[in-house]
């Protein structure tokens, strides 16, 4: 039974999107031609949308996402203009209009942001073929967690990018050219840098002063770096004592990243999900990991078991 997706729209909201391909477990139907594929595609959709994603990592049989949905909708004038340059001129809004008021509700949507990447590649993905594919190419529909304005996010975007390493496809993050911080320190320049200045950079800089592009890149390196040593088993002086501990972040797999409905502190996590499940929110026991982060900031609701739709 499927159930209502979890997008708040009071508030600029950060999302962590997942989604893997059909098959079993040890498939692998993505090589270097069809992720390159991907991230293009990502890159032009995320141009239409006001969605903003600041982090991914395409894998072999599924990707992730950091994006930001913002609470506000584009302006008519906005949602017209990035309508048109999308379809380069074939295709025209007029502000005012029940087609132009729909597309600027769609601009915010994370669903609607991730349906035209998934339909886009899955049309590609099956005309490329040796043999043309038919049929549905992604499992299910996308898991999307929602993260809480803070650490969550950037706990979140360790995970992200730490997660080739994981999977045992490289040694560092730094040369994985298909996640954005491999493709960051390998091209010079970040893939995503017009929306990581606008919304990431501001976040962190409040955190733990983070306040350009060199000290988000040093603190992304030594971050991954400390959660490689303790996947390990050594340590490594860390070089900032105002970063959350990432090693248990960024180190394992944790279920939590991919299955919670939402990810962030007690408060905001029963207040998220009193709006979507009403009274139950409060009664419902929440996970409260020490994976997460070792200090227990970070409690999770969990995707575990259906929750009814009150």
């Amino acid at each position: 039974m499927r159930h209502a997706r979890v997008k708040p729209c009071d508030q600029d909201t950060w999302h962590h999107c997942y989604n893997r391909t059909v098959g079993t477990a040890h498939d692998r139907p993505f090589d270097a031609a069809d992720k390159e594929q991907f991230i293009r595609i990502l890159l032009r959709v995320s141009k239409l949308y006001v969605v903003q994603p600041v982090a991914f990592q395409i894998m072999d049989n599924h990707f992730h996402l950091l994006l930001r949905t913002p609470a506000q909708l584009p302006s008519e004038e906005e949602t017209c203009r990035r309508y048109e340059a999308y379809y380069r001129g074939k295709r025209h809004l007029v502000p005012g209009t029940t087609a132009c008021r729909r597309w600027q509700a769609r601009l915010r949507d994370v669903s609607w942001f991730l349906r035209l990447i998934q339909q886009l590649y899955t049309m590609w993905y099956n005309r490329t073929r040796p043999v043309p594919r038919r049929g549905p190419l992604w499992a299910d529909r996308f898991k999307n967690t929602v993260l809480e304005t803070g650490s969550a996010v950037w706990c979140c975007l360790l995970y992200i990018e730490n997660n080739a390493v994981r999977a045992g496809l490289v040694a560092n993050a730094s040369e994985y050219r298909f996640g954005s911080y491999g493709r960051w320190l390998q091209s010079g320049r970040h893939p995503l840098a017009k929306e990581v200045c606008s919304t990431l950079l501001p976040l962190l800089q409040s955190l733990f002063g983070l306040a350009d592009l060199p000290a988000l890149r040093q603190a992304l390196g030594q971050a991954l770096a400390e959660a490689h040593a303790d996947h390990n088993g050594t340590t490594l002086a860390s070089s900032s004592a105002t970063t959350p501990d990432p090693s248990s972040a960024a180190a394992s797999r944790l279920r939590y990243w991919v299955d919670g409905l939402v990810i962030g502190s007690e408060l905001f996590v029963r207040r998220v999900m009193a709006g979507l499940y009403g009274s139950y929110a409060a009664r419902r026991r929440l996970a409260n990991p020490r994976d997460l982060v070792p200090d227990g900031s970070l409690w999770a609701w969990r995707r575990l078991r259906p929750l009814p739709v009150t």
